[in-house]
Parts: C-alpha cells; structure tokens; sequence
C-alpha cells in the first residue's frame, strides 16, 4: 500500500471552549476533553494502520505537541510496543495560520473576517488572509515544502502522522490534492479528526486523497 500523510487535528483547547482565534505559538493547552480526545484517536490510528512502519510529528504549539504525546502513548499500547518507542518530532511551519489583527478575538466580527478568508483560501486567492494576518501564498510557502519533504521520504507501508490545526489542515489538504473547493470550505475538521492523503510519487497538487475528517473518499 503507498506511504501516507495523515494530517490530523489537535485536541479540545480552552481557546475553543471561548472561541477564541488562537493562532500564535504556543496557543493555550488541551482541556481534559481534549487529552482524552488524543487518547482515543491514538488508539484509532493504531487501528488503522496496523503493522505499517509509522511516524509522529507536530506543529511547535503547545496543543500539538500535548497531543501528539498523548496519541502516541495511545499509540504504542494498543499495538503492544514498549512506553515511549514510538517518538515525536517537533517540526516548523505546520502551525496555524496566522489570524492577524484578530488574534485571540472570540466576536463574530473576527469569526466573519475568518470565513472571508477561508474561502479565498479555498478558492486560491494568493492574497487572500484576515486583516494583518498571512496570506494564502505566506501559508503555502512555509507549510508546502515541509509535506513535499515528508512525501519525498515515504516508502511504500509508511505513513507519517503529523498534528497540527484545523484551519492550516483544510487549506494545505485542499491544495495539495485538488479536492473541490466548496468541499474543502464547508467540510468542517473537528478537533482529532484527521485526513488521509497519497502523494504516490506525484507533485503536490496531484495527490491523492482518500479521507477527509470521517468521510472515506
């Protein structure tokens, strides 16, 4: 079976519990919904890819890296492998996108300015991001070549698991597979779920995507 990119989603945060736009690491940390929310996704990704050689990474923010840890303890006790074999690496430019002025807003104002952005995210709007924030071609620049490295190193029955936020997971999934564009602005990530992508050797923007958050494609 080709190697894997799984892109998933980090835990409940009390940032989300106030609907805060929390975007700059470290960001606020898990609640006790959301450790317990990394821990069942730990043993569901276990589940899915059985005996597969498997790595873990994730973004510098303090959720992510909460998360991962967990998942990955999760991990080695449902396949069964000793505490702590299975490691996380902590990488850069897979963080959030960045919300700009309207950093740590939770009003309806900064919720509209985000969906604007969104879907000129979703649509490829270079220029496209929330007032004072990053822009779709910022967003791209640093998060594409960190999958394109990932995609160069995947053997066939390898997958890599990296954590990181929903916002940065939609867009880079869209982009990198060509998945519609309505389907990717609509197609809600809640928090620890996760996509499945194929790069099959190809060139970013033709991979293949087989998973979105529950809907297998």
């Amino acid at each position: 079976m080709p190697g894997r990119i799984i892109l998933l989603r980090h835990g409940q945060t009390y940032s989300n519990i106030s609907r805060f736009l929390d975007t700059r690491p470290p960001g606020a940390e898990l609640t006790e919904r959301g450790r317990d929310q990394a821990t069942d996704v730990g043993r569901e990704l276990a589940q899915l890819v059985g005996e597969r050689e498997v790595e873990f990474k994730c973004s510098v923010a303090l959720r992510a890296q909460q998360t991962a840890m967990l998942a990955a303890r999760a991990f080695e006790q449902e396949r069964g492998m000793p505490e702590f074999s299975q490691r996380v690496d902590v990488i850069t430019g897979v963080h959030e996108i960045f919300a700009g002025d309207w950093e740590m807003d939770g009003s309806e104002d900064a919720h509209r300015s985000h969906m604007v952005a969104m879907r000129g995210w979703c649509d490829g709007e270079p220029d496209a991001g929330m007032e004072g924030g990053e822009t779709l071609d910022d967003v791209l620049a640093r998060y594409q070549p960190v999958l394109e490295g990932i995609a160069e190193q995947l053997a066939d029955d390898h997958d890599v698991i990296l954590v990181s936020h929903g916002a940065a997971i939609r867009v880079m999934t869209k982009h990198a597979t060509g998945v519609d564009a309505d389907f990717a602005y609509t197609g809600y990530l809640p928090n620890c779920r996760f996509m499945v992508m194929e790069p099959r050797g190809k060139n970013f923007g033709q991979w293949t995507l087989t998973r979105w958050a529950d809907t297998e494609l």
